[in-house]
């Protein structure tokens, strides 16, 4: 009965509205820094467990889908891709060359090698010839991705103890804490 209540005041209450992409980005960072939090610099290969793409990955999905259910999706997927490609360029100027950073004991190539990835190109417009909405897609999700090697560089960075916090590098306004969720009244006493 509570169940049939509770989909009955979703229903009545309208659709949910989502997350704008700069909030879920900053959750996905806040994500992090709780981990970081938790662990500190990297001391083992265990430790670098915590470097992930998906929720930044996820983020852009979700700003593309907002941008397919709007009035004009595709100079919405285009703008999206414009201000992914500049944050992806104020994560990237955070942070320190690989001849500037130690090598550290475990996983000694891992920064390098994602430095060469997050500064590279693709071998060629993989969005060449497609018709504009299908054209404005890629564009868009090409950036997403290159936004999520950024993030996974800097994650290493700050593993690495070589890269402070987004928030005081300047490209979230500060990384979201988490709020606890409110227990029932009345459960856990």
């Amino acid at each position: 009965m509570r169940g049939l209540v509770l989909i009955v005041a979703i229903a009545w209450a309208g659709p949910v509205a989502a997350e704008d992409f700069e909030t879920c980005f900053s959750r996905a960072i806040a994500h992090f820094e709780m981990g970081f939090a938790r662990t500190g610099p990297a001391a083992a290969i265990e430790d670098y467990a915590l470097v992930t793409r998906d929720r930044v990955h996820h983020c852009g999905s979700l700003a593309i889908v907002a941008c397919d259910r709007g009035e004009a999706p595709q100079a919405c997927q285009r703008q999206l891709a414009s201000e992914q490609r500049a944050l992806r360029d104020r994560v990237l100027a955070g942070l320190p060359a690989p001849e500037q950073v130690p090598a550290p004991e475990v996983l000694a190539g891992l920064y390098p090698q994602l430095w060469d990835v997050a500064h590279g190109s693709s071998a060629g417009d993989d969005c060449a010839g497609a018709d504009d909405p299908v054209a404005a897609w890629c564009e868009t999700h090409e950036a997403r991705l290159k936004l999520t090697e950024a993030v996974a560089l800097w994650q290493v960075a700050r593993l690495m103890g070589v890269a402070g916090a987004a928030a005081d590098l300047g490209w979230v306004a500060e990384a979201m804490p988490f709020r606890p969720v409110a227990r029932p009244e009345g459960e856990g006493r």
